[in-house]
């Protein structure tokens, strides 16, 4: 069975992640996610285990487990992808910051890497974000375009999360090469 990390990092399209496990689960994936702090104000981590059958990892400091997360998770791990990535993420990922167990995993990780950006349009067209995007994909990241219309907030443009079908299929095609 392949297995993935799925990060969950806070955006309002952190719901969809619970979308997104179900589909992979379906398919025969094991799906270990890993929350942001954050993104556990929007979604219930119960949900997330309920889905996936695994542990979901929410902070970098348990007590009560002996493990180090960012490393024994990317332990045979066919994928690292983060959906919703947002603007705090994909800049802590561009530029080596380690503060939490979703970003120190990026670090950590040696399968291939996939982000689906998920943020307010004037964020996403930001020349720090796009300059973030740009340093990932240079490294060999795969980004999933974010899609275009209305966000939360009333503001049109591109920066929804891309369709969870188009991030399942862009994801199994990155495992399978």
């Amino acid at each position: 069975m392949k297995k993935i990390i799925l990060g969950i990092a806070s955006s309002i399209a952190a719901y969809k992640a619970c979308d997104l496990t179900r589909l992979f689960v379906k398919s025969g994936y094991s799906v270990f996610p890993i929350m942001t702090d954050n993104a556990t104000y929007l979604i219930s981590p119960l949900t997330l285990e309920t889905l996936s059958g695994n542990r979901v990892y929410t902070g970098t400091f348990i007590r009560d487990w002996n493990e180090m997360a960012h490393i024994t998770l990317k332990e045979g791990a066919s994928l690292f992808l983060v959906a919703p990535a947002t603007a705090n993420i994909i800049g802590k990922f561009a530029n080596g910051i380690a503060d939490d167990l979703l970003s120190t995993t990026f670090l950590s990780v040696e399968c291939p890497v996939v982000i689906a950006p998920a943020m307010n349009p004037g964020m996403w067209k930001h020349v720090a974000v796009q300059e973030n995007v740009a340093k990932l994909k240079s490294w060999g990241v795969t980004v999933i375009e974010p899609g275009e219309g209305s966000v939360v907030c009333g503001d049109e443009g591109i920066g929804r999360l891309a369709e969870i079908e188009c991030i399942f299929e862009v994801a199994v095609n990155v495992i399978t090469g």
